[in-house]
């Protein structure tokens, strides 16, 4: 059962949290530790969307919105090296029972050729209309992350 999230504090570590466990994702998969600016925390269920949603607007501006409303943070999270700008809270989906996921900064087209081939059982091409992405995800770990070509 994931322990829901109930207020500022907790929000905050849990995007270190996920900016921690994304970086030791990344490093098992392929080696290397990209930077990250932009984060989701996944909600578990409708009153912690709301809940998640009206700290969010304490917090930040509203930049878009895709799968739950992301913010430009009026003071960025330090995690270690990385400083995240821009947090989304993703609407609860039986599909993602993980803590949350990452868009690592890094070249697209230069990770794809690289890497994607090479680890077939840990990185998945996701292809949509408009662009691409390709999946980080290991089931020894409760986080997701990306590389996104747009």
């Amino acid at each position: 059962m994931v322990n829901l999230i109930k207020n500022r504090e907790e929000l905050v570590e849990k995007v270190k949290y996920v900016a921690e466990q994304t970086s030791k994702l990344t490093i098992n998969i392929v080696g290397v530790d990209f930077s990250i600016h932009s984060l989701t925390i996944f909600s578990h269920e409708e009153k912690e969307f709301e809940n998640l949603k009206n700290i969010l607007f304490e917090i930040g501006e509203p930049f878009n919105e895709n799968n739950g409303p992301r913010v430009v943070l009026n003071s960025p999270i330090n995690t270690g090296k990385n400083k995240i700008t821009h947090l989304r809270i993703r609407k609860p989906d039986t599909e993602r029972p993980q803590v949350g996921c990452n868009d690592f900064d890094t070249d697209y087209y230069s990770f794809k050729e690289k890497y994607l081939l090479k680890y077939p059982d840990n990185l998945r091409l996701i292809q949509r209309p408009d662009y691409e992405m390709i999946e980080f995800y290991d089931s020894k770990f409760d986080v997701l992350a990306y590389v996104v070509s747009e």
